[in-house]
């Protein structure tokens, strides 16, 4: 038997296409299983204000808005716990929720997206984060086709007669991912559900329940496409996880994140508080502007540090181990949440090292440098004597 290249193309072309819903059946939980993992993370209910309420639960912490307009929802958190949501809100008000505000592209914070589209609100994001969640979208697709090519290729070894096709399959592969690459995103059909439905570039003002909702995007921060949402009347902020509450924060380097960004991050979120500002972070506890400003504290501190030690020459592995200047926040529980202690240090490693790379490297050249011409200096003296 021998094997049709444009037949292998084809069989990988529908294995993909298929893939989804065959792993959507074959996952379908028990009845008594959903009805356990629902009570288990059903989100608790924290008052902010008397029409501000936040939700808090399996994934990112969610503000909900209501009042003579309707109910408007800042994130989503993961979509097996919508219905938990929906009914959390039910007991607060019967207005519909009409508008969902996505403060980032993360799943903890954005996976109910299309449950809640399909009760009828429209969703909002920074054009960022949209374009994230799409590229996202075209990445699995193009790793699922990529994963059935090889598997046909491993298959079509076993296949009398499949040499031949296999050694020019092999000899063009490089050719031929391209090719899948292209036919994937041609042949995905995208999940317009999950996406935002409006998007916007710098910042956008709703007026909504007899109060002005102010969005700023925060550049370059947790992701490059950070907003928080302010409500000046109540005198409420929510930040998504441009900063989050007694943790290390997770800064997304992949997706357009920063530590220097995640400064001003926190810098403007602080000069749009004041005392009485009620802050609700991507994660954590409701907090305050003391602090926001002991995480911008913490930040430069752990900077500062690192810096010095990368200077010197210390390696990532070697600073990742150092707990000297991490120990005060370490103690508060900084490092129990989903950024270790050590991770963390890890990350400010690699933004020191962006930053700071030409400049030890200068000095490293410099120093080599001097070091020959003291030795040259120091053989010419020995040469006079």
């Amino acid at each position: 038997m021998k094997l049709n290249f444009a037949l292998v193309i084809a069989l990988f072309i529908c294995t993909f296409s298929f893939a989804q819903t065959d792993e959507e059946i074959g996952n379908d939980p028990e009845l008594t299983k959903k009805a356990e993992e629902k009570a288990k993370n059903r989100p608790g209910t924290y008052p902010v204000t008397d029409n501000i309420f936040m939700l808090k639960g399996m994934g990112g912490n969610i503000a909900v808005h209501h009042g003579i307009d309707g109910v408007l929802m800042i994130d989503t958190q993961f979509e097996n716990i919508s219905e938990s949501i929906l009914e959390a809100i039910a007991k607060e008000t019967d207005l519909p929720l009409e508008f969902v505000i996505n403060t980032h592209a993360h799943g903890d914070h954005t996976g109910g997206n299309k449950n809640f589209k399909r009760k009828g609100a429209t969703i909002l994001a920074h054009e960022n984060t949209r374009d994230i969640m799409l590229s996202k979208m075209y990445k699995t697709a193009e790793q699922q086709a990529l994963a059935d090519l090889e598997k046909s290729i491993d298959e079509a070894k076993g296949i009398s007669g499949s040499g031949e096709k296999l050694a020019a399959m092999e000899e063009t592969k490089e050719e031929l991912m391209i090719r899948i690459r292209e036919q994937a995103q041609e042949n995905m059909e995208i999940d317009y559900e999950q996406l935002p439905a409006i998007s916007f570039q710098d910042d956008m003002l709703f007026h909504y329940n007899d109060e002005e909702i102010k969005l700023f995007h925060i550049p370059n921060a947790h992701t490059k496409g950070d907003i928080m949402v302010y409500f000046p009347k109540s005198n409420v902020i929510h930040t998504g996880d441009a900063f989050v509450n007694g943790m290390y924060p997770f800064i997304d380097f992949e997706n357009g994140g920063s530590y220097e960004g995640y400064q001003r991050g926190l810098t403007t979120i602080m000069n749009r508080a004041n005392d009485e500002t009620v802050i609700i972070p991507g994660h954590g506890n409701l907090a305050n502007r003391a602090d926001v400003i002991e995480m911008r504290r913490m930040m430069k501190i752990f900077y500062d540090k690192v810096v010095v030690e990368y200077m010197m020459n210390k390696t990532e592995d070697q600073v990742a181990e150092m707990r000297n200047f991490s120990e005060l926040f370490d103690e508060k529980g900084y490092g129990d949440g989903f950024i270790t202690t050590e991770r963390f240090l890890r990350s400010v490693y690699k933004a020191v090292a962006l930053e700071k790379g030409r400049e030890r490297d200068k000095n490293k050249r410099q120093t080599e440098l001097l070091k020959k011409n003291q030795e040259r200096a120091k053989k010419m003296d020995e040469g006079r004597q």
